[in-house]
């Protein structure tokens, strides 16, 4: 299914958010990722095929690409688009278990950069939904230059039961995790960020107490500590 570039802008650093439409009616959950293509001269070793959570929430019948214009031969690619430009295909539909599940536990999202995307899409859903949103969100960064700062200002300040703490310039581990929020192993804990990253605090939390199936994982490939 090739898709078409509505809107492109810029967001905050080297981040930008990319909306494609499709002919036929997108239908998803949000916090879900999709598999797209886009043929470009002389592809680097990991070719013309890509993942991406789409960050928009369901409600918008889009798909939103979030991300950071990191230098691949892909990301240029995708950064040189057009809007009307419909070479972008869909090659996978929306997938995954990256998304809300109720509970009556605490709820800590743990995001490390762009590893923000799929809380974007599940927050901003649940608010056009009239739902409750009974969350911390971590978010953490390499510098203060994260999107969506100001939407998640606005949610708090009209959702008393969300709250946003925000990490800059340290790395998220399972000890300071602990320190930070001392019920966590009663908690439904979702990860999500560089892929290493999201590995090492995951098996941390479970060896520190943090039961499996209280925990949600979502690993972005291609990032690192100092890329994401």
């Amino acid at each position: 299914m090739n898709l078409k570039l509505t809107d492109k802008t810029y967001m905050i650093d080297n981040i930008w958010a990319f909306v494609f439409s499709a002919d036929e009616e997108i239908d998803y959950s949000a916090g879900e990722y999709v598999r797209v293509q886009l043929n470009h001269d002389n592809p680097d070793e990991k070719g013309p095929k890509r993942f991406f959570t789409n960050s928009a929430p369901p409600y918008e019948g889009v798909i939103q690409i979030t991300t950071r214009l990191t230098g691949s031969t892909f990301k240029d690619a995708l950064g040189q688009l057009l809007v009307g430009d419909d070479a972008l295909q869909l090659i996978k539909p929306h997938e995954g278990d990256f998304v809300w599940r109720d509970t009556d536990k605490p709820i800590l999202f743990v995001a490390a950069g762009i590893g923000v995307t799929p809380y974007y899409s599940i927050l901003m859903q649940r608010v056009y939904e009239g739902k409750d949103i009974p969350v911390t969100l971590l978010y953490n960064g390499r510098s203060e230059l994260l999107p969506w700062r100001n939407e998640f200002a606005a949610l708090q300040e009209a959702n008393p039961e969300f709250k946003v703490e925000y990490q800059i310039g340290e790395r998220i581990t399972p000890e300071n995790l602990h320190e930070q929020f001392p019920k966590l192993n009663e908690s439904l804990v979702y990860l999500s960020g560089p892929e290493p990253m999201v590995e090492d605090v995951g098996e941390g939390l479970k060896q520190l107490g943090l039961p499996e199936d209280q925990l949600m994982q979502d690993w972005f490939p291609n990032y690192d500590g100092g890329n994401y």
